[in-house]
């Protein structure tokens, strides 16, 4: 199921179900490291005096997952009409530091005085797995607290109307007992108990929540969980707030610092300042949107925060957070892939977040092989994530690499000068970066038809020469040759624009079938002839426009696109289009001529691409405009986009959300803008 929400700050990152119970819990790198686990959740239970207890999932609530407007800020509305409560659900993360805050406004829908607990489960996977854990009450600031290393979680909470505290000393380590113990009996979780879970049949400590009271088990070892309680009054047709926090540290100091920076900076003020920080962030740019409805602006600035929740502080931008995966491959999305990142940062540069791409630029400098190429992938800490690409095949020795995720990194990076001109980080870039990666790509080629060697396909499947990685590969060395040359380095360009030249009129004379009338998605080269060719209509060949290798007016581009649009469209009801024919990945139904696979949101974006860069007048823009709109329509209701859809019914598919399918929204709605206004 997709994410419906997901909160973060670029070290710590939360998802949340359609329950709004946590599923992926990323600390201290956006996407590595979940404490959570993929088919468990973190349950959250309500008992209410008279009425009995619920868990949150259990099917009796009515639950409407949402963001506050323009923000990263939870806004979600719960109700029961059997325990006669509705919630406002406020959860946040803080933009500086890792503090996951829930900020839950209960209001009572009787006209009676009632007590109501609140039960909070955490059921954490400390560095991804459940062993050799500590979960233990801290009495002196009332606190349950995980650890296990140098990982530490603090759990806590208060209320503004409690019944009662647990017995201990709140507020500070070394505060004084006499001191404290008066202000613990006005706020702070009420209870508590700590436990066995996965283990022998042990369930977990939620079990204990379901009569209303906590044993409060002090301290467990081994595989623990936890859960805390809070305690409070709810007068007639009155609101109250509940608070609950979990705190995320190397140190057992540095987690109590951040439970005191709560209690001095309260609750009610860290939501506002989330809330400002949020809205001033996505607004630093002022666009002319035209006639681009509400709702369309509304999904593109939902896009920018939701693309920047996936970007961690160290420059790592990971493709997905969702976790969900797992059941398929028993791996995740949540990699940093240098092609996605670059593509991202186009994204991003062209809305003008040019200080988030600075730091991606730095990741692939520090990433990139003394022989100049990029791996597959990384995980977010830079280190090398898993791949199925072998260094050994057919008894020959390979590169295990995507050569356009080498080339694309450039294209951005040049694309990225162009917007802020720092000269200095440019010559920085070159000197770690661009020198080497350039190098490789003159040299990664065929000395008879001066076409890149063989790498695997954007989509990770095959191994050949791609018309897509020729053009990456040929976009890569123009803006090679342009870094050179503006930095005075004129023997580098000149030796970068004549490879990307005669590469050109390889791809051209290799890769162009004059007979259909349409690019080829790859050809397979051996001593310097080609052996077979692959017509499989392929959208990913219009990188060939896109990236301006070839106008997109060039009739080899047009004609291409054309025939693309014709085989690829998916004629259901659902519509879009597939990726390539006969696409079995996660594919709904069998592939067919009507449904060749499933529709991605990316690739039909780029058709809207291909729309707006042929518009001669505003009318000619109204096929991207229902593009955009469609989009919107299958977005879930908080604005997240998966990778792919359900060919026949529409529903979420893989991950979700993609950052990728977000990215490529954000620059379709700035062309589209760009377009309208020049008309």
């Amino acid at each position: 199921m997709p994410r419906q929400l997901v909160i973060g700050n670029g070290s710590m990152l939360a998802t949340f179900d359609e329950h709004l119970e946590m599923r992926d819990f990323y600390f201290p790198y956006v996407g590595m490291e979940d404490h959570s686990a993929y088919k468990d959740h973190h349950r959250i239970g309500v008992w209410v005096q008279g009425k009995g207890f619920r868990w949150i999932s259990d099917g009796s609530w009515k639950i409407t997952p949402r963001y506050k407007p323009e923000t990263m800020v939870g806004s979600s509305l719960i109700q029961n009409d059997a325990l006669g409560i509705k919630i406002v659900a406020e959860d946040m993360v803080h933009p500086v530091s890792n503090i996951l805050l829930r900020r839950w406004r209960i209001k009572n829908l009787e006209n009676d005085e009632k007590e109501v607990r609140l039960f909070f489960h955490h059921d954490l996977h400390i560095y991804g797995d459940k062993q050799k854990d500590t979960a233990f009450y801290e009495p002196y600031t009332n606190s349950v607290i995980h650890y296990r290393q140098k990982r530490y979680f603090l759990v806590g909470g208060e209320t503004d109307k409690p019944t009662e505290c647990v017995t201990g000393i709140h507020g500070g380590k070394y505060a004084s007992a006499l001191q404290q113990m008066e202000h613990l009996k006005t706020c702070g979780i009420s209870s508590f108990t700590v436990g066995k879970s996965e283990y022998q049949g042990l369930e977990g400590t939620w079990r204990d929540a379901e009569d209303g009271e906590l044993a409060r088990h002090t301290i467990e070892q081994g595989s623990v969980d936890s859960t805390v309680a809070i305690h409070c009054k709810l007068n007639a047709d009155a609101e109250t707030k509940v608070c609950v926090w979990l705190c995320a540290g190397k140190s057992l100091n540095e987690v109590l610092e951040l439970q005191e920076r709560i209690q001095k900076d309260t609750p009610d003020r860290i939501h506002r300042n989330c809330t400002n920080y949020w809205k001033s962030w996505v607004n630093k740019t002022t666009f002319n949107f035209g006639s681009l409805s509400t709702e369309t602006v509304d999904l593109f600035k939902r896009s920018l925060l939701m693309i920047r929740m996936h970007c961690n502080d160290n420059g790592g931008i990971v493709a997905a957070a969702d976790s969900d995966i797992m059941a398929f491959n028993r791996d995740t999305y949540t990699y940093v892939w240098p092609r996605d990142g670059a593509f991202v940062s186009l994204a991003l540069d062209q809305a003008g977040y040019t200080e988030v791409t600075r730091r991606f630029f730095e990741f692939c400098a520090d990433v990139i092989t003394k022989d100049g190429y990029l791996l597959h992938k990384y995980n977010p800490d830079k280190s090398v994530g898993s791949s199925w690409h072998p260094w050994f095949r057919d008894g020959e020795p390979q590169l295990p690499i995507q050569e356009d995720e080498t080339a694309l990194v450039i294209y951005a990076l040049w694309k990225h000068f162009e917007q802020v001109r720092d000269f200095e980080f440019l010559q920085q870039m070159f000197e770690k970066l661009v020198l080497r990666a350039a190098n490789f790509l003159c040299e990664f080629r065929e000395t008879e038809s001066g076409l890149p060697l063989a790498s695997y396909d954007p989509w990770e499947e095959h191994r050949a020469v791609f018309t897509y990685t020729t053009a990456c590969t040929i976009a890569g060395l123009h803006a090679a040759a342009h870094i050179a040359n503006i930095l005075g380095h004129h023997r580098h360009s000149e030796r970068y624009q004549t490879v990307a030249d005669q590469m050109q009129q390889a791809m051209i004379f290799h890769l162009y079938d004059e007979q259909t009338g349409m690019f080829l998605k790859s050809i397979k080269r051996k001593d310097g002839k080609t052996t077979a060719k692959d017509a499989t209509p392929d959208a990913s060949v219009g990188a060939v426009w896109r990236l301006g290798v070839l106008p997109f007016d060039d009739p080899r581009s047009t004609s291409s696109m054309q025939k693309l649009r014709d085989t690829l469209t998916v004629r259901t009801p659902i519509g879009g289009i597939a990726r390539y024919t006969n696409d079995y990945y996660h594919a709904a139904v069998p592939p067919s001529a009507e449904v060749p696979g499933n529709p991605w949101i990316i690739t039909t974006l780029w058709d809207a691409q291909w729309t707006i860069a042929h518009a001669k007048t505003a009318a000619d823009l109204e096929p991207a405009r229902t593009i955009l709109d469609w989009v919107r329509q299958y977005a879930t209701r908080t604005g997240i986009l998966a990778e792919q859809l359900h060919s026949t019914n529409g529903a979420p598919l893989s991950v979700a959300p993609l950052t990728w399918s977000h990215a490529t929204f954000v620059e379709t709605v700035l062309q589209f803008a760009a377009k309208e206004n020049a008309l």
